[in-house]
């Protein structure tokens, strides 16, 4: 499997899990937005979700209604101004991120970057449901 056929499932909104220092789990529902073979979330610097990504940057995201993918990776946050304006300038967004933030260089915006490391697809067909695999 590769990359390319994990990519269409991933649309809408998804589950977000992360762990805080001492292992605590916690889920968020986010609306990621794929940039190649690169996921980013936008979120406030402040959140529960940049603190718990900035001490354990490990992570699950869950997509649901349609065939469930799963894709777990490394998180960082990103602070770069450019990397902001790069994003944000996007017209595939799939929401105004100025409801959000208000501004592109508001000091509580900030990226979440996510390289994944795996990822399964159920896919339905003929045959039952298959569980597709795919690896860095």
């Amino acid at each position: 499997m590769e990359w390319s056929d994990v990519a269409p499932h991933l649309v809408g909104l998804a589950h977000l899990g992360t762990a805080s220092p001492d292992g605590a789990p916690h889920v968020s529902v986010v609306m990621p937005y794929l940039d190649g073979d690169t996921l980013w979330v936008f979120t406030r610097a402040g959140s529960g979700k940049a603190r718990r990504i900035a001490a354990n940057g490990r992570v699950a995201l869950m997509w649901q209604p349609g065939p469930e993918a799963y894709v777990y990776g490394e998180a960082e946050l990103v602070h770069s101004i450019d990397e902001k304006r790069r994003l944000w300038a996007r017209p595939d967004l799939p929401f105004d991120p100025a409801m959000f933030f208000g501004t592109v260089d508001h000091p509580d915006h900030v990226l979440v970057r996510i390289t994944p490391t795996r990822a399964t697809v159920m896919v339905g067909g003929d045959d039952g449901i298959r569980r597709l695999t795919w690896r860095r």
